[in-house]
């Protein structure tokens, strides 16, 4: 079974884009912008081994409520949640609600997740 990554990015194209470096890496990869009605419900139905929250948006807010309730859903067996990019406000705010979750600059994003392939 491929391991699924979900990236939760307001901007289409760019989520895209990292969907695509992604799958050339053979992971299996579904997006979701975090304002979608529906974007809990798919986190759910995907059930992914990451779930990457996209910080570097003027919706900033938005990842935040939808990061608050992944953690409260009790359907979602706990993925690695990868915090990328993001201003240093928005960032505090993510890590005092979020202590558990893993930050990161975007650059800095195929490392973390090369290190969970190694891991599953």
């Amino acid at each position: 079974m491929v391991d699924t990554l979900f990236f939760v990015h307001s901007d289409a194209a760019a989520a895209d884009q990292l969907a695509g470096y992604y799958r050339a890496q053979g992971w299996q990869v579904e997006s979701t912008r975090p304002t979608d009605p529906d974007a809990l419900d798919s986190i759910v139905r995907t059930r992914p081994v990451a779930l990457v929250f996209c910080l570097d948006s003027e919706c900033a807010a938005d990842v935040h409520g939808l990061a608050e309730q992944v953690v409260g859903d009790a359907r979602i067996s706990r993925p690695l949640m990868v915090f990328a990019g993001g201003s240093p406000d928005d960032i505090a705010r993510a890590r005092q609600n979020m202590p558990f979750g893993v930050f990161v600059r975007m650059d800095e994003l195929a490392w973390v997740l090369k290190r969970l392939a190694v891991r599953s």
